[in-house]
This record gives C-alpha cells, sequence and structure tokens, in this order.
C-alpha cells in the first residue's frame, strides 16, 4: 500500500501539498448528509484533476500508451484480415491478450499492493515498446506470420494486467478520492483524443508505409510515455500489510470484494460489457469492412468518430458527483446505449449513418468504464485497491468468450445479423441489471 493512503499519509508529495487528498483516502467513500438534493452539475469541474502536476505527467503517459494501443489495434485487425481473410482468425489475434490478462491480473493486482506502483507501471511500459519493436522488424524483414501477432497480443495481455491496477490504485493518493470520477473521465478523455486522432493516423501510415511503420511508431510511443511516468512521485507499499504468501494475498482480495455489495455488483455490471460490448469494439474494422466495403483510411474515420462520443461523455462524467444518481447512469446509457447503438448501425445501410452511429457508441462506453472504474475505487479501502481493480481488469480477460463466438456469427451469420443479436442481449442485460440490483439503482 502506497505511504500516501492510510494513517500516514504525510510521507507521499502529493499528500503534503494537497491535504484533501490525504483526507479523502478513507476506507468507506462518505457522502454528506443531503448531498443528493444538493448536487449539481457543474461543467466548471471539468479540469479539476490537472490542477495536480503529478496527475498530469500520469495523464500524458497515459494519452501516449493509449494512442499507441489505438494505432497498433488498426493496424494488426486489418494486417491480420488481409493475410488470412478470415474474421474467426482476426478477431482471435485482437483477443489473443484476454488470455493473459485473465491469468495474470491477480498476480499484477498482487504487485501492484506489494511493490512500487511507479516501477510497476514503467516496467510494464517498457515491455510494450519492446513488444511493438519485435513486431515492426518482423513487418519489415518479410518474416510475420498471424501467429507471431498472436502471441505478441498474448505478451501484451501480461503489460496491462500489472500496469493496469498499480495506475488505478495510485489516483486517489494524487487528486483525492472526491476528485477520482473526473481523474478517470480525464484518462477517458486521452482515450477519446488518441481514439480520434491515432487510428487516422494509423490507417494513413499503413497504406503510406506499410504496418510496420504503425508499430515502430508506437513503440516510440510506449518509450516516451516511460518517460512521462518517470516523473511521478514513488508510491511505497505498507510493509506491514504483505504477506509471505502470493496466493494468500490473492484470497483476501477475493474476500474483500465478495463483501463489497456496491464493488461486486459494479464488476458484475463490467463483466457484462466485456462479454457483449467490448469484443465489438475490438472487432470494429471486421464489421465495418463487412458492412460497407471500406478500407484502412475509413476506418480510421470511424473510429475517430467513437474518440467523439467519449469525448462528449467526458464532459458529462467529469462533472459528476456524489447524489448524481450515478449507479443507474452506467446502466442505462452505459450498457443500454451500447445495445441501441449496436442496432442503429445494423439497420443504418450507410457510412455517413454509421459515423453518426459511432459517436453512439464512444460516449456509451465511455460512460461505462468512467462510472464503473471510478466508483469501484471510490467504494474500494486502498489496502485492496490494486487487488480489487485487478478483478476488474479479468472481466477483460474473459472477453474471448463473446469475441469468438462473435467472430465466429459474422462469418456464418454476416455482420448485420450479428449486431441485431448482440444489441438485443445488451438491452435484456440492462433490463436485468436495473430491475435486480437496488444497491446499484440506488447508488448515486
Amino acid at each position: 500500500m502506497a505511504k500516501e493512503h492510510s494513517t500516514s499519509t504525510g510521507d507521499s508529495p502529493q499528500t503534503r501539498s494537497n491535504p484533501i487528498a490525504a483526507s479523502s483516502t478513507s476506507d468507506t467513500p462518505k457522502t454528506p448528509t443531503g448531498t443528493r438534493a444538493r448536487a449539481v452539475f457543474d461543467i466548471s469541474h471539468t479540469f479539476e484533476s490537472l490542477k495536480h502536476p503529478g496527475y498530469r505527467y500520469l495523464w500524458a503517459g497515459s494519452m501516449l500508451g493509449m494512442g499507441g494501443f489505438q494505432m497498433q489495434a488498426i493496424a494488426q485487425t486489418v494486417f491480420v484480415d488481409d493475410l488470412t481473410g478470415s474474421a474467426f482468425i482476426t478477431g482471435l489475434v485482437a483477443m489473443g491478450f484476454a488470455p493473459t490478462i485473465l491469468m495474470m491480473s491477480l498476480f499484477g493486482g498482487v504487485a501492484g499492493d506489494r511493490l512500487e506502483r511507479r516501477l510497476v507501471i514503467q516496467i510494464s511500459q517498457a515491455g510494450a515498446a519492446v513488444l511493438a519493436l519485435v513486431i515492426a522488424v518482423l513487418i519489415a524483414t518479410d518474416s510475420i506470420h498471424w501467429v507471431h501477432l498472436f502471441f505478441g497480443s498474448m505478451l501484451q495481455g501480461v503489460t496491462f494486467a500489472f500496469q493496469m491496477p498499480a495506475r488505478q490504485a495510485i489516483l486517489p493518493g494524487m487528486v483525492g478520492k472526491e476528485n477520482i470520477t473526473n481523474a478517470v473521465a480525464l484518462n477517458a478523455a486521452g482515450m477519446g483524443i488518441m481514439t480520434i486522432i491515432a487510428p487516422g493516423i494509423a490507417g494513413v501510415l499503413y497504406l503510406v508505409a506499410g504496418p510496420e511503420a504503425v508499430y515502430f511508431a508506437v513503440a516510440g510511443m510506449s518509450v516516451l510515455a516511460v518517460l512521462f511516468t518517470s516523473r511521478l512521485p514513488k508510491f511505497m507499499p505498507d510493509l506491514n500489510r504483505v504477506k509471505k504468501n502470493v496466493f494468500s494475498d490473492i484470497k483476501e482480495g477475493m474476500q474483500y470484494t465478495c463483501r463489497n455489495r456496491l464493488v461486486f455488483i459494479l464488476l458484475i455490471s463490467g463483466l457484462t460489457s466485456a462479454l457483449l460490448a467490448m469484443p465489438f469494439r475490438m472487432q470494429i474494422p471486421v464489421f465495418t469492412r463487412r458492412l460497407y466495403d471500406i478500407d484502412a483510411a475509413e476506418i480510421g474515420w470511424l473510429m475517430a468518430a467513437m474518440g467523439v462520443g467519449g469525448l462528449l461523455a467526458t464532459v458529462l462524467t467529469a462533472n459528476l458527483r456524489a447524489g448524481h444518481r450515478r449507479g443507474p447512469i452506467i446502466v442505462v446509457l452505459g450498457i443500454g446505449g451500447s445495445g441501441v447503438a449496436m442496432l442503429l448501425l445494423a439497420v443504418s445501410g450507410s457510412y455517413i449513418v454509421g459515423l453518426a452511429v459511432m459517436v453512439g457508441i464512444g460516449f456509451a462506453g465511455a460512460v461505462r468504464m468512467t462510472l464503473g472504474e471510478s466508483l469501484v475505487i471510490e467504494a474500494t479501502d486502498d489496502a485492496f485497491r490494486a487487488r480489487v481493480m485487478s478483478l476488474n481488469m479479468m472481466s477483460y480477460g474473459l472477453m474471448p468468450l463473446g469475441a469468438l463466438p462473435m467472430g465466429y456469427a459474422v462469418d456464418t451469420l454476416g455482420a448485420q445479423t450479428t449486431l441485431v443479436i448482440v444489441g438485443l442481449i445488451l438491452l435484456v442485460a440492462t433490463a436485468v441489471l436495473m430491475l435486480g440490483s437496488s444497491t446499484l439503482r440506488r447508488h448515486s
């Protein structure tokens, strides 16, 4: 556990300069009496977390990492589709990181609670740079096979499994618990910006210089991310809370999650999205090429439209506070909105209409991810935060359970029919979560 949390909050540079952050890291999120009645949507809070220098460095590094991932997603998906002509194999490679996230996330969570968190993040970023460089060289020397890309994707999952829990766990110590939703929303804004810019750049770079140029660029961006992260203060663990047995730490984290009802339900809602909405987002090039018969550059514009939707969602979520009914917003706008958008995409029949629908898909996805992640962080004791967030990461490891059947359905039923089926299932899941969980339905 980082020193800036718990009872020794004065040890962190962040909390010394920000007493609010120190006092806001208590074990249980507290809502003052009457907050629900007083909550007012105030757009002036949009960039509040960026006032903290440490968060600015973290945010810049995150943007570079997100941009590299978006560029790589375009290059990888189009390249594998060109190599194989199979939506199933393309989906297999796109989801290759999922099994290693599933297997390694629990260990990544323990590392985030046991080790210095900044170092964990930097090692993961450096690993991503090496992976991208190796793939670039293999493509440039004409030694590449789709299996190489599959194993590269699997190793990328290891970097995610260790980096993300540590990154999420340090947020309260930087901005204070009351600003977690804002900080997570601004991370989503970075993702939205990179989703707008990076895919278009990747599409053009792919057409002009080939896929290897995209991977070389991704490697360079990952190196820059390491440099930005090096400017963060150190987040040392509380050695008094470290157990000798790693598996005991994992068990303790799972028991804590099961006892925390709100966290448990939020993780279930995240799993719903991971099985239904996220596999579609990862295979957008496959779906849209079959719906509209378009090239890599046009796919890039569709991804950019999704990024615009994510940015619009940021304006909403960055200003939400206790009292704004964040629980229902996650379910209705996040999960239900994704279902409606998929149905519209299935029946649109027009690339121009598809651009507009992709804005809605980006909006819904950003709302669910931002609020879901921030509420889990708020509701979790810092001693367990990285381990709980590793369970959240595991839901992404289960994406093949949705992605592989989805890729098979595209090959056999067609992209349009598959979208209709997934969209309807998402709407049913929305109804079940809203009617079946009073904890989530009433949470503000």
